[in-house]
């Protein structure tokens, strides 16, 4: 009995210093993981600002142009937007007042902010 006891010991510690041995490691360690998506996407911060600040009203449009070409372009625009934005923001309203840079920059955050 005590002969069984010793063994069982004795195997019971050869096994708990074997255990560190046979574990496999999870492979290296990156501090700062890549961004999925924004690896060779980068945005033009100038006209995403600019276009953030047009849909938000901090800026106020306040160019004379035609309203008739820039409809259509703000019809697609708002077509993009989720419902519940939809129903809160009326992007054709802005026809006719912004300049040919406001529109782009507009056209460029509603498409990357909003894309599907």
């Amino acid at each position: 009995m005590k002969q069984l006891r010793q063994l069982l010991t004795l195997g019971l510690v050869a096994a708990c210093l074997a255990l560190p041995v046979t574990a496999s490691a999870s492979g290296s360690y990156t501090a700062r993981p890549p961004q999925p998506g924004v690896a060779g996407k980068s945005l033009d911060r100038a006209k995403y600002s600019l276009g953030q600040k047009l849909f938000t009203g901090k800026v106020q449009p306040s160019a004379q142009a035609d309203a008739a070409t820039q409809t259509e372009r703000l019809k697609r625009l708002q077509g993009l937007l989720p419902d519940k934005t939809a129903a809160r923001k009326d992007l054709p309203a802005l026809a006719g007042k912004l300049t040919g840079e406001q529109l782009d920059a507009l056209d460029y955050y509603v498409t990357k902010r909003y894309a599907k």
